[in-house]
């Protein structure tokens, strides 16, 4: 338990920073454009009960599915491949490792959270991935 407490307190400061970073992370967020169906690595926060977190420095891997200014729905993305309508096997991007959405996981991230572009996801797949969340939340 002490161990967790560790954790929040570590994400909380990092919070902290990604938040108040004003000048040049400011300056990095507005020099660059965040597009629909890029997979990029975020800075998750570390979660409650059952939420995805973010590994290694709170970050992970999501696609990018709508963009409202500097809101953005993502899905995260893991490399554990289960056979699950919560889960779809991504087939138009290549990794090191297959990759899977969690479709499940699915949430609205701020502008500032986002890092490195890792590649994109071709039209007919992603037009797959937003019917397979229609009818996974609709």
């Amino acid at each position: 338990m002490y161990r967790t407490i560790e954790l929040y307190n570590e994400w909380n400061e990092t919070k902290k920073d990604i938040h108040f970073e004003i000048d040049e992370h400011a300056k990095k967020i507005e020099s660059f454009y965040v597009n629909e169906r890029e997979i990029r690595y975020v800075r998750l926060w570390l979660n409650v009960g059952f939420e995805e977190n973010g590994k290694r420095g709170f970050i992970r891997p999501v696609l990018v599915i709508k963009k409202v200014w500097n809101l953005f729905f993502v899905i995260p993305m893991t490399t554990k491949i289960k056979s699950s309508h919560f889960y779809h096997r991504l087939q138009s991007v290549k990794f090191s490792r297959p990759s899977s959405l969690i479709l499940s996981q699915a949430r609205v991230i701020d502008k500032k959270r986002f890092e490195k572009i890792l590649g994109e996801v071709d039209i007919a797949e992603f037009l797959q991935i937003k019917k397979l969340l229609k009818e996974l939340y609709l």
